[in-house]
């Protein structure tokens, strides 16, 4: 079924383009074989059998394979739990100074008791129902997407106001997260957008994803965009474009918006105006943009296991705060945001300067790392 779903989706896009399904499927497998190792399903994904890019310009462009043989590259196995467990994570950056969102308490397993822990269901509720305590953000400690993510704005007898505009019984809310197998949750002061921002992109949070490169010469940044939130969801993640919010490129120099997308593949428009607000995103210029990038290239050294981790950064009206860090971070958000492959010059140039090459095999580019500091098995740099 899913074979014959992308023989049906490269036929549409034959009839989008105005090229024979033989000449897609020969570019598609080219790509393939290319360093960016895309499959059909990501081919058609990012469109790429449109005619405005030229053969160099596709093959830039990277697969799931290809993240899969950067993150082998570029991050330090030892360090991974410094970013898969957000308190731990939240624990450094408050140690170094770095302004991260407040953190209130923890619910769900057992932590140092230098924070509020919260040990049953009953002692949530509790919390929960004390509006002193709200309204308050919530999220796993291990998670990725923003999967679980719930803004709690208040309580009303034995109901919780949610976020998104639903309610629930604090009982059934309680409950659930239980179900969840993970490091525990997190409640977090909820974060204001900056003025300038909220006004365009509403109150809820749209965070800036940048991805900074630890290179022979120091931290850059390599990619910037803004996860714009469209305002249906607690969070701003694009989940390969099924949660309804928007990417938008920005311009590393001045932090302007410079194209902004919604959906994936023959879905994906290009999108001019804040879909509530209507205000327009084009040309919009992020507050406090060298602010912004200065805390990413600073907070980079204190990750130098990560060699080009994704952040996330609020916009605050107090200033930008580091909403998490990913040891990577997903590579089709800027390549859907700015319709340019990751791979690009810049990229393999960076990693060039790191003594690493993606054109080479996957496990001859790895074998080099494998063996640093007398490991056999995990990737360890010597920092």
């Amino acid at each position: 079924m899913r074979a014959l779903g992308a023989f049906s989706a490269i036929r549409q896009a034959s009839r989008e383009s105005g090229r024979p399904v033989r000449e897609l499927f020969a570019e598609a497998i080219g790509l393939r074989l290319g360093i960016g190792r895309l499959g059909l399903l990501e081919y058609l994904d990012y469109r790429l059998y449109l005619n405005d890019l030229d053969a160099e310009q596709k093959s830039a462009f990277g697969g799931w394979r290809a993240q899969q043989l950067l993150e082998r590259l570029l991050v330090d196995d030892y360090s991974r739990f410094l970013s898969l467990d957000k308190l731990t994570m939240y624990a450094l950056m408050r140690g170094l100074g770095f302004p991260i969102p407040e953190l209130r308490a923890v619910y769900g397993l057992t932590r140092p008791q230098s924070f509020t822990n919260l040990g049953s269901p009953e002692a949530l509720a509790d919390y929960l129902q004390d509006g002193r305590n709200l309204p308050v953000y919530l999220k796993p400690a291990f998670g990725a997407y923003g999967r679980g993510n719930t803004l709690i704005l208040g309580v009303e007898g034995d109901q919780l106001r949610l976020g998104d505009g639903s309610s629930v019984s604090v009982r059934s809310f309680c409950e659930s997260l239980n179900s969840r197998a993970s490091l525990g949750w997190l409640l977090q002061q909820p974060l204001c957008s900056h003025p300038d921002l909220a006004e365009v992109c509403g109150d809820k949070i749209s965070s800036v994803r940048i991805h900074t490169f630890l290179g022979a010469g120091g931290p850059e940044v390599v990619s910037a965009l803004l996860k714009v939130n469209a305002g249906a969801q607690d969070c701003d993640n694009f989940r390969h474009g099924e949660s309804g919010n928007l990417l938008g490129a920005l311009d590393i120099a001045t932090g302007r918006v410079t194209r902004v997308v919604s959906g994936t593949g023959s879905t994906q428009k290009l999108v001019e105006q804040h879909p509530r607000s209507g205000k327009c995103l084009i040309d919009l210029q992020l507050p406090a943009w060298q602010a912004v990038v200065a805390l990413a290239l600073d907070a980079q050294l204190a990750f130098p296991g990560y060699l080009c981790p994704g952040w996330d950064i609020a916009i605050c009206p107090d200033g930008p705060k580091i909403l998490e860090v990913n040891y990577f971070g997903d590579i089709d958000l800027p390549q859907h945001a700015y319709r340019r492959g990751f791979l690009d010059d810049k990229l393999i140039a960076l990693m060039k300067s790191r003594g690493l090459d993606l054109a080479s095999s996957g496990e001859s580019a790895c074998s080099r790392f494998l063996r640093l500091n007398g490991r056999s098995r995990l990737r360890v740099w010597p920092w």
